[in-house]
């Protein structure tokens, strides 16, 4: 777009202002004219909890892959005070977001007793590599809250897990392949404190990982930040180049964010904020999502970008956290939408 000459000097001070902003990340274009506005989905929670299934006291933990011509959104739901790991899929053709054929049984269950997910096994995040689905979750168990494990599958559907189960110790995986290495993302406690903060390891297999001496992907916020207290649930995905890392935080909470943030990588190694952070929050008072979210998985289809993620509301949700959980409130998967020549940054 051409601008008349008279306004040369605020256009400077833009420019000089977003290269400001933009000092620590070499190569990145701050946004400034271009607004960004997600719009949250009508007909939210897109997978709501139901009554009498494997789903009736909650969904959550989106994660979205591209496997041949089929759309899969792995997902966990909880009955009987287990959570269990599901699938919903829909053809490539017939994607619109928010309409999915949910598999009717969990495809990844709770493990026997001894086992590292014979509590709960939550927190899916999928990738394919060499036409299998190497599917990584969290399991808790008594002897260990939160470590990740693995399950592989030839469909993206019938899954096995890996007996040497659990690959690294920590919570809310994610998963990137790049330059024959799985990099994965989770989250440890912040030292000193009840927060969370962002770690990774490597792997050739994706099954043998190992810890860099300096793991730290992603830190807490400097004091005063809106995610100086935790970091946690990131989704990776790339665009023209870079990868963009949408994480949820808080700066009072250990794992009740209200809002979420973005980091970039150009090798996922080393991540930089984003300036106008954060790019999203829960939903007001009174909606699905009032309390807090998690989860925020984004890809771009078809021109838009799409946001699945987890929203916890209803009871006390907005004042207290947890309040109520599962007697009043509880989680479901939700949807928004943003049209926008690209994500933020570029």
């Amino acid at each position: 777009m051409k601008h008349p000459t008279s306004h040369l000097p605020s256009l400077f001070l833009l420019a000089l202002l977003a290269r400001t902003l933009a000092l620590g990340q070499p190569g990145v274009e701050l946004a400034d004219t271009t607004r960004f506005v997600w719009e949250r989905y009508a007909g939210n929670p897109v997978f709501p909890a139901v009554p009498g299934t494997w789903m009736e006291s909650q969904t959550a933990n989106p994660d979205l892959l591209l496997n041949g011509e089929t759309y899969y959104l792995y997902f966990r739901a909880q009955r009987g005070g287990h959570d269990r790991i599901g699938v919903a899929t829909v053809p490539r053709e017939k994607f619109d977001g928010v309409t999915w054929t949910v598999a009717p049984e969990p495809i990844i269950d709770v493990g026997e007793p001894g086992s590292w997910d014979e509590k709960h096994a939550l927190d899916p995040a999928a990738i394919l590599h060499d036409g299998k689905v190497f599917l990584y979750y969290t399991g808790s168990s008594p002897r260990e809250d939160r470590s990740v494990c693995l399950a592989v599958s030839d469909d993206g559907i019938h899954f096995k897990k890996y007996e040497r189960n659990p690959v690294v110790v920590g919570g809310a995986p994610e998963v990137v392949y790049r330059d024959s290495t799985f990099y994965l993302y989770f989250w440890k406690a912040v030292p000193g404190k009840k927060g969370f903060q962002i770690h990774y390891a490597t792997s050739r297999d994706g099954y043998a990982y190992s810890e860099p001496a300096q793991s730290l992907a992603l830190p807490v916020g400097g004091e005063g930040s809106w995610d100086s207290f935790t970091v946690e649930t990131p989704r990776v995905f790339k665009e023209n180049g870079l990868y963009y890392m949408v994480y949820c935080g808080s700066d009072r909470h250990k794992d009740y964010p209200f809002s979420a943030g973005l980091a970039t990588s150009t090798d996922l190694v080393h991540w930089t904020k984003y300036a106008g952070n954060p790019i999203f929050h829960r939903g007001e008072a009174g909606q699905w999502d009032e309390g807090a979210i998690w989860f925020t998985t984004v890809e771009k289809i078809n021109g838009r970008y799409y946001m699945w993620y987890e929203g916890y509301g209803g009871g006390t949700a907005r004042t207290e956290p947890y309040g109520s959980y599962l007697k009043g409130g509880k989680s479901q998967v939700g949807m928004a939408t943003m049209a926008a020549p690209y994500f933020y940054v570029k």
